[in-house]
């Protein structure tokens, strides 16, 4: 018997075997919902939060992002019609839509699916949505377009083999030479590389960055070409379906059973479920990290240009979303790419289109050309709509950034990354500077706080962001944030605005 409650739920009965019951449950209503169901309804992308008592999020997959005008009209359709026209983008190239009743979401579904689109396993103990490089195909330097490849792994672990691991499980696949995927953040990436001049891929395994216990993947020694991708994604995650921990659910993660094991036999075990041995890594095709695609990068293709669009902080609406796609429409091919940034962007815009693309009204709020703090500016979702979070992240974030605009200038972005629990979903570990929300006691009462991590980096040279301070109150922040940002970068990145000169009133 089960002792983890979520092992007990799935032992009763599979999360894809609910959307009988979600039929019945949107004639019943939420009430009718039994806490067992209110878990597996997570398998079909369907979150109830305690801050809404009967509405629910729709968490939507998007494999590498990427999305047609038509795809992107029909989710700020259902925003529109069924969720306030609230829309947030995720740090996986995903949407969420909020406000959600159990009674539409059969229909938000059917529209879904009635564009390609579907939410299956986009929660719980499953495969979340497999990102990658938002200029796959686009990029003149990139080594292999790996666009499709995420397509081919979302089609083969959708589906009952794989929707019951010991946890959730992130993907990252990239054959550009920029880390704009935050490979080292995942439980397994794809990696740029060649071996003996064949372009392929080095394998990353065992980032997470919640808990307690934080940890940037680690490389599996492997190198793969193209056709071998999914097979040893299966044979991966076979692996930590038939071995991983299902007993203790802080400590269930990909990284634990490596840590349990050692990458030796943990690679030994992956290639008894392939059936052969893997290649050793090749060299890195990796040349920079943390790219973020905001601007107007020429493409490949003669003539063409992507335009990087600024969501402050991910989040957006349905109308917003429903304009991005008729632009994308007007301007470009028809599609539109997100990124792990929380950003939109339209690729394949004409030399002669881009001044009047850059015109719309809408590019006026979501720019290509936006303040330095808040364009590397991430957070999760926050206290409005998740119960785990403490603080009001996306507020407090964009206050943050706002107040660091009027008083200092910086040479370059800062990468500040915002979470509002240990869960870790901004990732404020892996920040330049990291937040995590908290409260604080002052004269008797309970304010929102931050305790804060300085020097996280990715690449050859990774590490975690190290704690500096805890339970910082809000108002103070700006002036720590600016401190640490000299300490990391020596004082002429940063420097303190000129005051705006005021007319001197006559008379």
């Amino acid at each position: 018997m089960a002792t983890n409650k979520i092992e007990a739920i799935k032992s009763a009965k599979d999360g894809l075997d609910v959307l009988p019951d979600l039929q019945r449950y949107a004639i019943e209503g939420a009430q009718a919902i039994p806490d067992d169901d209110l878990e597996r309804l997570k398998w079909y992308g369907l979150f109830h939060r305690k801050q809404t008592p009967g509405f629910f999020v729709l968490r939507i997959r998007m494999p590498n992002g990427v999305l047609t005008s038509e795809q992107l009209a029909t989710i700020a359709e259902i925003s529109n019609r069924c969720g306030r026209g609230a829309a947030d983008l995720t740090t996986r190239q995903a949407i969420q839509l909020r406000w959600i009743t159990i009674q539409d979401a059969p229909w938000g579904l059917q529209r879904l699916a009635s564009v390609g689109l579907n939410s299956q396993q986009s929660g719980m103990d499953s495969v979340r949505n497999v990102v990658g490089c938002p200029l796959a195909g686009l990029d003149a330097d990139e080594l292999i377009d790996a666009s499709s490849l995420a397509q081919r792994l979302q089609q083969a672990i959708v589906g009952r083999r794989f929707s019951n691991l010991p946890r959730k499980f992130n993907i990252a696949i990239s054959g550009c030479r920029e880390d704009c995927i935050h490979a080292q953040t995942n439980d397994l990436s794809f990696v740029a590389a060649t071996l003996e001049g064949v372009a392929g891929f080095n394998v990353l395994v065992g980032g997470a960055l919640g808990g307690q216990s934080p940890e940037l993947a680690q490389p599996l020694d492997a190198f793969v070409t193209s056709a071998e991708v999914v097979p040893l994604a299966e044979a991966i995650l076979e692996t930590f379906r038939d071995c991983g921990d299902r007993e203790k659910r802080k400590q269930t993660r990909l990284k634990f059973l490596i840590r349990e094991w050692g990458i030796d036999r943990f690679r030994a075990a992956v290639e008894q479920r392939l059936g052969r041995p893997l290649a050793h890594e090749g060299d890195s095709a990796t040349t920079r990290h943390g790219g973020d695609h905001i601007g107007t990068p020429a493409q490949r293709q003669p003539d063409r240009n992507v335009v990087g669009c600024l969501v402050p902080v991910g989040r957006t609406s349905g109308d917003a979303l429903a304009e991005f796609g008729r632009l994308a429409a007007r301007y470009g091919s028809g599609e539109v790419r997100l990124t792990v940034q929380q950003n939109v962007l339209i690729p394949n815009v004409p030399d002669s289109r881009l001044d009047e693309l850059l015109a719309e009204p809408l590019l006026a709020e979501y720019s290509p050309s936006p303040s330095h703090w808040v364009r590397s500016l991430v957070t999760c979702t926050g206290n409005d709509f998740c119960h785990f979070a403490q603080t009001d992240t996306k507020g407090d974030g964009l206050r943050l950034a706002s107040a660091l605009e009027q008083r200092y200038e910086i040479d370059r972005p800062v990468r500040i990354q915002v979470s509002g629990c240990p869960h870790a979903c901004g990732q404020h570990r892996a920040g330049e500077i990291g937040l995590l929300g908290g409260g604080v006691r002052i004269d008797g009462e309970i304010q929102s706080a931050a305790t804060v991590f300085v020097g996280g980096k990715l690449g050859k040279d990774a590490q975690l962001a190290e704690e500096v301070a805890a339970s910082v109150p809000l108002d103070q922040l700006p002036e720590l944030v600016a401190e640490q940002v000299r300490n990391l970068r020596g004082p002429a990145a940063i420097r303190p605005r000129e005051p705006a000169i005021l007319p001197v009133a006559v008379g």
